[in-house]
């Protein structure tokens, strides 16, 4: 899955303050959606890194060597860190965006069933749809992920932690509606 995003700075970019080189940029809503966007892509990426080469003996066989040999690291809870990160911003970035306003918490559920409701119904029904929900599965999955950000950031604290594909269909829809309602507002 190939995702070309567009990040748009200002017209007066190379006017802003530089600290060591890095530019430092920050505007109200423009800071969330660039933030969501960037979590997303790296969401993207681990995404392609993880994927099992099931199909592919060869490819499977080298997967496993390079695994077993710490050359290729364990990127879960890297995946699910950032993609849920990016599912978050992209709910506060709708939110602030109808309402002027968003609730300073990292609870997936919460801000998820705060959203003004033309985009909870129309992300709800693209997520069952895509992810093969209902009322009652998705209200179960989303109460399963509410915390996942925090969860996976120290995910070694855990004896078992696991996530079903729910998580990855939400975030990818979540994250493209978002993007797809900002392009449409510029």
């Amino acid at each position: 899955m190939e995702k070309a995003y567009e990040i748009k700075l200002p017209e007066d970019f190379d006017n802003y303050p530089q600290d060591d080189g890095l530019y430092i940029y920050r505007s109200h809503d423009d800071g969330i959606l660039l933030d969501c966007k960037a979590f997303y892509f790296v969401f993207c990426d681990l995404e392609e890194r993880c994927r099992i080469p099931w199909d592919d003996p060869v490819k499977m066989q080298k997967f496993d060597e390079d695994y077993k040999t710490g050359k290729h690291p364990y990127l879960i809870p890297a995946l699910v860190t950032n993609g849920v990160l990016a599912a978050e911003l992209a709910l506060k970035y709708i939110t602030k965006l109808e309402t002027g306003s968003f609730e300073f918490t990292h609870n997936i559920d919460k801000l998820f069933y705060s959203l003004p409701q033309v985009h909870r119904d129309n992300l709800s029904t693209m997520i069952k749809e895509k992810a093969h929900q209902n009322d009652e599965t998705l209200k179960a999955n989303l109460e399963t992920i509410k915390n996942f950000f925090v969860d996976w950031r120290y995910s070694f604290q855990f004896n078992v932690i696991g996530y079903s594909s729910f998580l990855n269909y939400f975030i990818h829809i979540v994250c493209d509606y978002t993007i797809d309602i900002a392009q449409r507002n510029e």
